[in-house]
């Protein structure tokens, strides 16, 4: 009868972590967000464009007031926390995902940190 107990009580806990886990785990970054930076005295309107396709994820910055677009370099999360790399522009975007999945927030770090929020499109 105690091994009954007790491989209850192991299938409760591993139940519990699924389900406490599960969200955590279907976080997604991907698709379309925009928001706006104010650097400089200027405003320059944004959008990241996230896609992870065989475990790697791939993207492209577009910076529409300047009409460019600047290349992913990578992607990592981390303590639910996504890391955006630009080499080409020695920048990084360091966000965390809200509780609803519709909003990053964080900040844009290129030489200095400035505040970004984007929201999914």
């Amino acid at each position: 009868m105690k091994i009954v107990s007790t491989s209850l009580r192991i299938a409760l806990a591993l139940a519990a972590a699924l389900l406490v886990a599960g969200p955590a785990m279907a976080q997604t970054y991907d698709g379309d967000w925009a928001g706006a930076l104010s650097a400089g005295g200027q405003t320059l309107r944004l959008e990241l464009h996230l896609k992870t396709a065989g475990g790697a994820t791939t993207g492209e910055l577009n910076s529409l007031d300047q009409d460019t677009t600047i290349p992913v370099t990578a992607v990592k999360t981390e303590g639910g926390e996504l890391s955006v790399l630009f080499l080409p522009i020695n920048a990084e975007l360091r966000a965390k995902l809200s509780p609803d999945g519709k909003t990053l927030t964080g900040a844009w770090n290129q030489g200095a940190a400035l505040p970004l929020t984007l929201t999914k499109k």
